[in-house]
C-alpha cells in the first residue's frame, strides 16, 4: 500500500469520526457510533475459514491476524506523525483536533480487540 493510499485511507476514517471535546467523557459515545466500522475491520482482520479440528491452525490464524491488525495501526500512527513533521503549520489546532479524534479510535479499536481476546481465551 502505497503512503497516499495509506493517508486517504486514514483521512476518510477521521472524517468518520465526530469531534468530541473530552475525551474520557466521550469514549463510550464514540465506541457505539464507531461499532459498524469496527464490525466491518473485524472482517478484514478475521481469518476466512476456521476450523475446530485444528486448534494450532486456528492459534496461527489469530496470531496472524492480529499481527495484521497491528501493522495496520503502526501505518497509521506512522502517517499521522509525518503529517505533523510537515513544515506546514497551518491549522495546527485543526491537526490536533484530528489527531485526538484519531487517538480515541485507536483506543476504543485496541479496547475492542483486547476484549475480543479475551473473550477467546475464556472458551
Amino acid at each position: 500500500m502505497e503512503l497516499k493510499d495509506v493517508i486517504l485511507s486514514t483521512l476518510a476514517e477521521m472524517e468518520n469520526i465526530k469531534p468530541e471535546k473530552n475525551m474520557i467523557d466521550n469514549i463510550k459515545p464514540i465506541q457505539n457510533s464507531q461499532e459498524k466500522s469496527q464490525k466491518e475491520q473485524k472482517k478484514e482482520y478475521k481469518p476466512e475459514v476456521q476450523s475446530e479440528d485444528n486448534p494450532t491452525s486456528q492459534d496461527e490464524r489469530s496470531l496472524s491476524s492480529e499481527m495484521q491488525f497491528l501493522k495496520s495501526m503502526r501505518e497509521r500512527l506512522l502517517v499521522l506523525f509525518e503529517g505533523f513533521q510537515a513544515p506546514n503549520n497551518i491549522n495546527i489546532e485543526a491537526k490536533i483536533d484530528m489527531t485526538l479524534n484519531f487517538l480515541e479510535y485507536v483506543l476504543v479499536t485496541i479496547y475492542s480487540r483486547v476484549e475480543e481476546i479475551e473473550r477467546g481465551h475464556r472458551t
